[in-house]
């Protein structure tokens, strides 16, 4: 999903019909206030914001590499910039791995290993694309998140706590495991 989109839902939560009609948003439209490019900037702040806040505290951002040690030993950088934890080591036919983690080196008894580790999201601007947390999480959703962010920035405390509580809703709504339901069935005596 574009970051310019989510942007674009903002303004039109918070009523910003200026900035909708600038040259930001449409093509051959006015140009942009000073003031209107200082709030676009400050919603993809909000924006940083939000998706590291959905990436540590909801839905992690978890990748997989296949790495071959030297010496039994890799930088953790070597295998990702953006590495926020590791979850776990596996050989290639899916057995679990023993490792050490050190003085930002991984250690293990393995040469050919696949690390699954938990990433930072990526920093965003207006024209780049924003993390899509595995298709889970709409625009519309990550947009009520930066309409908080934004309106406590503008201390509009009383607008930030309602979209708060339209983003956590949506967004626990949306986190949660769907599937079938299965009831026990029941014995009468």
């Amino acid at each position: 999903m574009k970051a310019k989109d989510i942007i674009k839902n903002v303004c039109m939560y918070l009523g910003k019909e200026d900035i909708l009609q600038s040259n930001i948003f449409k093509d051959g439209g006015q140009e942009p206030e000073p003031f209107a490019t200082l709030e676009v900037d400050k919603m993809v702040e909000c924006l940083n914001l939000i998706n590291e806040e959905i990436a540590f505290s909801y839905l992690p951002i978890i990748k997989e590499k296949e790495i071959k040690l030297k010496n039994g030993e890799i930088e953790v950088k070597d295998i990702d910039e953006n590495i926020m934890e590791i979850i776990g080591i596996k050989t290639k036919l899916g057995k679990n791995v023993k490792y050490r983690y050190a003085n930002n080196k991984i250690v293990c008894l393995a040469t050919n290993v696949i690390v699954r580790y938990k990433v930072y999201p990526e920093k965003v601007t207006i024209d780049s694309l924003s993390e899509e947390f595995g298709g889970l999480l709409s625009e519309r959703i990550i947009a009520y998140g930066v309409a908080s962010e934004y309106c406590y920035l503008e201390m509009l405390y009383d607008d930030a706590t309602v979209w708060e509580s339209r983003f956590k809703n949506a967004l626990l709504f949306s986190s949660r495991k769907k599937g079938e339901i299965v009831l026990k069935k029941r014995v009468w005596f």
